[in-house]
């Protein structure tokens, strides 16, 4: 895969650097080969754009998974969708949590914030966290905090950083042909008629 990603996107040291984290990452358990190939092509497609590209990086709360600066910073979250066997049962419900806890805690590091998925997964984000920060009622971050609490019980996030998170859209990964797409709020807002009732 390093290998289509230099050819496709362009071979420097950046990425290289890139490449050896991941692979060091992977080796030792920490991140498995699904998350690690998508984090490699997106970190690939910024480079090619001017942006120097950090993967895995510490941050107060947890590691971002990839940090990008160009003028100005984005943060980026990679959701494969992966669900432990504990949760098969309630998969949606347990990937909004997830999803919830991520944007909450990791979209205020940055001036941009995604979340971005394999091209063949739909990920099923909270609609209040899609809405601008100043937009959401406090029944709706009262809400999303008993959502990520159900799921997780990290203590270091709060209503704060619920009702003050952010998400500017969905970036899509084709891992076969190269190709990224960034769907903005409003267009993935249309599709969540196909998680209604969650």
């Amino acid at each position: 895969m390093y290998e289509k990603v230099t050819n496709y996107f362009g071979k420097n040291v950046n990425i290289e650097d890139i490449y050896k984290k991941l692979l060091g990452l992977s080796k030792v358990g920490i991140l498995n080969i699904n998350h690690s190939i998508l984090e490699l092509i997106l970190s690939g497609f910024l480079i090619n754009r001017g942006f120097r590209v950090y993967v895995e990086v510490e941050v107060s709360g947890g590691v971002i998974d990839i940090y990008a600066i160009k003028g100005t910073d984005i943060g980026i979250e990679v959701e494969t969708g992966y669900v432990p066997p504990i949760n098969a049962i309630n998969p949606e419900e347990f990937l909004m949590s997830r999803l919830a806890l991520k944007i909450s805690r990791y979209s205020n590091i940055a001036n941009e914030f995604y979340i971005a998925v394999p091209s063949f997964y739909l990920p099923p984000i909270p609609k209040e966290l899609l809405k601008d920060p100043n937009e959401r009622s406090e029944d709706e971050i009262r809400n999303l905090m008993r959502l990520i609490r159900k799921y997780s019980r990290t203590p270091d996030i709060t209503l704060n950083d619920v009702k003050n998170s952010k998400i500017n859209g969905i970036i899509t990964i084709n891992s076969k042909i190269m190709k990224i797409n960034i769907i903005d709020n409003k267009s993935f807002y249309n599709l969540k008629q196909f998680y209604d009732g969650i």
